[in-house]
């Protein structure tokens, strides 16, 4: 379904500065379907010197999920979200190992907010799972009672998740059950790009990307959408908080240090190469302050701001 495109010979180097000379036409929507009440055992190495006393705490943090809408791909999300409001609450974990206190409300998850927009699970040519983590499959359930048919993920995520040692590793089955089709990202198709390494253009025409950046988990997904309005990065749970990145920290919960690094230093390299990024975080709550409803990150015709998503870019990292 999913064919990534392979440098051919005699096509010369593939660089980000010819990338972004050929921006796609994209629309990127952001809903927080809720929160999680989470501090630095999951967030942020407390231990670590550089980490900002601020961060040292628990704090209620943002469950984001995204609607990217390609012009000739159709449809597809980023993440699913918090579990919605209407089946009951939204924490998940095992217990006495870990919990995860969450809050939503009706209306906040992925699937009222497809609706919304006139559109259900069907729709969508397949939700893109940067980890399978509580707090970004919360929504898959609901998604595919909706009619969602593909879930795209990497080897090494869905190997993760279908081990046997899956529930140490933050992966709940309840979530993940269901009858789905899982399109995995071939590495064999991967290409290296500066900075990151070996990535994915998805649909072969440099508008979406995906970086795997194994460490918070074992085959996590970054992603760089190549828009109209200029290039926006997710870094989804490589880097939580934006003291993760600007302060070079790894995340409190990980499976390999050495990894968790190395995926930080790589998002770093690639955002000190284009301070022009606009950096989006996994669980950044300043980011998301004033979100109630969705923000428009790039449309077509428009700079990308809408009013409600104002406080998204008061704190951009090119600023």
């Amino acid at each position: 379904m999913l064919t990534p495109w392979r440098v051919e010979a005699g096509r010369g180097e593939r660089t980000w500065q010819r990338v972004f000379a050929q921006p796609a036409e994209l629309r990127v929507t952001a809903w927080v379907t809720g929160e999680v009440f989470t501090g630095p055992a999951i967030l942020i190495d407390a231990k670590n010197p550089r980490t900002p006393a601020a961060d040292k705490k628990e704090q209620w943090v943002p469950s984001v999920t995204y609607l990217v809408e390609h012009p000739s791909q159709g449809r597809f999300l980023m993440d699913a979200g918090v579990a919605p409001a209407q089946t009951g609450p939204c924490a998940y974990g095992i217990r006495p190992f870990y919990w995860v206190p969450c809050r939503t409300a009706a209306g906040r998850d992925v699937v009222a907010r497809l609706h919304r927009r006139g559109l259900s699970a069907r729709d969508l040519r397949f939700v893109m799972l940067s980890h399978f983590h509580g707090d970004h499959v919360g929504g898959l359930q609901s998604l595919l009672l909706d009619g969602l048919e593909t879930v795209l993920t990497t080897p090494e995520e869905w190997s993760a998740v279908t081990s046997w040692k899956s529930p140490l590793e933050g992966y709940l089955d309840a979530q993940v059950r269901g009858s789905y089709a899982v399109a995995v990202l071939d590495r064999a198709r991967a290409v290296d790009m500066p900075y990151v390494g070996q990535v994915w253009d998805l649909f072969a025409d440099g508008s979406v990307w995906l970086i795997p950046i194994a460490g918070h988990s074992r085959g996590q997904l970054a992603a760089l959408l190549n828009t109209s309005q200029g290039p926006l990065l997710f870094t989804f749970d490589a880097s939580h908080l934006r003291s993760n990145l600007e302060q070079r920290v790894i995340p409190g919960a990980i499976v390999d240090e050495t990894q968790a690094m190395d995926a930080i230093d790589r998002l770093r390299a690639l955002r000190a190469a284009y301070p022009a990024l606009r950096v989006f975080y996994g669980h950044e709550p300043t980011q998301w302050a004033q979100a109630r409803a969705e923000v428009v990150l790039a449309q077509p015709g428009s700079d990308g701001i809408t009013p409600e998503g104002a406080a998204v870019f008061a704190h951009r990292a090119d600023e």
